[in-house]
């Protein structure tokens, strides 16, 4: 299997290939970035993940960071979105005054609780009941933050990267789950996958939405999902050959939101050609990369759309 391959990474490679310096540099106290320079100009990039794109546009970024603010703007031109019920703290004096909102309005349970800004899905959770969401909100309302309340979409999902008025690739994403063999109970399933990838309070939801317990042999083929979180895969996958109206659908929504880069993060349940079916999850303007050699096999195409981004900054033939 391939492995991930880090941010800096591929842009040191990249730019030495392009003829620009590279130097690792203290940004801050607490961090260090990649400096990449020409005699002219330069750019400074994230050692971390999922990093930096020097093109990206403040104002864009800050926008798509609330997601909130995203859908709002996403509706107001015509693009669907997730139907959401937004709880903005600063509207409430009190924690008593939330729980009460939340009880008196209607929700149908289960729920996605997220935090308005969030990535990779940190913070999100389900809710069961009122007073599971009650208890979410109490820790919302003591942070300061403020959430949204989503439906649980069970359809297909699928990331889309648009770089330059060019789609770069588009992937579906998978349910984390492991696969019944017939034999073996979903606690011994489940002992093969690593901690840190396994959300607890998802697994209870599981075993109570499909009627099992961590003693159940699970039926040969059988999914059971450990994590919320759909993760990339290479079902589908593709950096040429485009679906026509899939095309022309992402680069209408990185014109509409005059960013040069955008990670579309969306739900397609059918046809490719229905457009109107679309519905967009979140966008990203600082999407990430690292990933693409492990999850679709490919480690060519991250070098690709870093290479399309510096010689766009830097003006490069």
């Amino acid at each position: 299997m391939k492995k991930n391959v880090r941010t800096n990474v591929i842009y040191t490679e990249v730019a030495k290939k392009l003829g620009l310096a590279t130097e690792i540099v203290q940004s801050s106290r607490t961090k260090k970035s990649l400096l990449i320079s020409s005699d002219e100009t330069f750019c400074l990039v994230g050692v971390g993940h999922p990093g930096f794109y020097p093109a990206a546009r403040r104002g864009v970024g800050h926008f798509s960071a609330s997601k909130l603010l995203t859908q709002k703007i996403l509706a107001r031109y015509g693009y669907n979105v997730i139907q959401t019920k937004e709880i903005r703290i600063g509207d409430f004096s009190s924690a008593k005054a939330l729980a009460t909102h939340i009880r008196t309005t209607g929700h149908t349970f289960p729920v996605l609780t997220k935090p308005d800004q969030g990535y990779d899905g940190i913070g999100i959770s389900i809710a069961e009941n009122s007073a599971q969401l009650t208890k979410v909100g109490r820790k919302y309302y003591q942070d300061k933050d403020d959430f949204l309340v989503q439906p649980i979409l069970d359809q297909p999902e699928y990331r889309i990267l648009v770089v330059g008025n060019e789609v770069m690739f588009i992937h579906s994403k998978h349910n984390q789950g492991v696969t019944g063999d017939g034999k073996s109970t979903i606690t011994q399933l489940l002992a093969k996958v690593k901690d840190s990838t396994k959300d607890t309070a998802f697994i209870a939801w599981q075993h109570k939405k499909l009627g099992t317990k961590s003693s159940t042999v699970l039926e040969a083929g059988t999914l059971f999902e450990y994590h919320l979180i759909k993760i990339p895969s290479a079902v589908y996958y593709k950096t040429k050959n485009f679906p026509p109206a899939l095309k022309k659908w992402a680069l209408g929504v990185s014109k509409t939101l005059s960013t040069n880069v955008v990670g579309i993060d969306v739900f397609i349940p059918g046809d490719f050609a229905d457009t109107d079916s679309y519905t967009i999850i979140e966008l990203n303007t600082n999407p990430a990369l690292y990933y693409l050699p492990k999850r679709c096999n490919d480690d060519v195409i991250a070098f690709t759309v870093v290479e399309k981004i510096l010689r766009s900054y830097f003006k490069l033939k």
